[in-house]
């Protein structure tokens, strides 16, 4: 296959990875209203182990060091346990679109965090993008907190704080991931994440005796179909797709085209949910995207 096509293959991928977590966000929020984060978060889990283990049977197995044995567990359990948990919180509070503008933030905490850790030193034009993804985030956030709504102010800053915390153990997962994936493939990292996360929340369940009511709303079959879904088209539409992206073209360009994840959400957010999307939501998204792509840029 010509270069170009591999070029092209890796660009729609890493598009197709921005739709599917868009619309998972969708598809996540209405099981929010039957069962709670923690179980959702629970049930993504376990699910999709069972999908990550099926295809890494076809594909095998390497050993893994100790080393690499820490690095993952401890991103399963910041990353997944309690990013994705804090994520789930965030997304019973706020709107999918608002949450998704949120998790970009977690684009400038992955910077710093690679300039700490990893000794990144992001270029002139990765500043400049910091303040835009901001800006971006809150002027959106503005418009969708008014004084007076069925939730109220104080429930959206919870959910605020709840997104921006997810953004922080997310970010700090991926940095983890990327030392403990340096002598495993992704998909057996990916796999082994999701293990050790599920470990930790399912532990933490246990110890509090809610282990049991965090699954028991999974046990309607309505509900059950939905979450098995939305964990097929995040495992794969999500975390395959994007592994894609990164394969078939260059990280960096991946890395933006999969940043468009906001913008895919308006559209999205109008079609399922009936929300109304407004010249200022449009402009709010444009110049946090915007913002993400000027960091990636200039790092890069």
């Amino acid at each position: 296959m010509p270069v170009l096509s591999f070029h092209v293959l890796g660009c729609l991928a890493a598009l197709g990875s921005a739709v599917a977590w868009a619309v998972g966000s969708i598809l996540f929020r209405r099981i929010g209203d039957e069962a709670s984060p923690l179980g959702m978060n629970l049930g993504k889990g376990l699910l999709g182990l069972v999908l990550l283990g099926a295809a890494l049977l076809l594909v095998g197995v390497t050993p893994m060091s100790a080393r690499t044995v820490f690095f993952l567990a401890i991103s399963g359990v910041v990353g997944i346990a309690l990013g994705d948990t804090f994520f789930f919180m965030a997304l019973m509070r706020l709107d999918p679109r608002l949450t998704l503008l949120l998790a970009t933030v977690g684009q400038v905490a992955t910077v710093f965090m690679a300039m700490v850790f990893l000794g990144e030193r992001p270029g002139v034009l990765a500043l400049a993008g910091i303040p835009l993804v901001l800006g971006g985030v809150a002027w959106v956030m503005s418009e969708q907190m008014p004084v007076q709504d069925k939730t109220g102010p104080r429930v959206k800053l919870q959910g605020i704080g709840w997104g921006l915390l997810a953004s922080l153990c997310i970010s700090s997962g991926f940095i983890l991931a990327k030392v403990g994936l340096e002598d495993v493939s992704a998909l057996q990292g990916t796999f082994w994440r999701f293990a050790f996360g599920m470990l930790g929340l399912g532990m933490f369940g246990w110890v509090r005796g809610e282990l049991v009511s965090w699954l028991r709303p999974f046990a309607d079959p309505h509900l059950l179909r939905r979450i098995v879904l939305a964990v097929l088209v995040v495992t794969f539409g999500g975390f395959w797709l994007t592994m894609v992206g990164y394969k078939y073209t260059h990280a960096s360009v991946a890395t933006i085209l999969m940043s468009t994840e906001p913008l895919f959400i308006l559209p999205l957010a109008r079609i399922f949910m009936d929300e109304r999307i407004t010249p200022r939501a449009v402009v709010g998204a444009l110049v946090a995207v915007a913002g993400v792509i000027c960091i990636v840029v200039g790092v890069g």
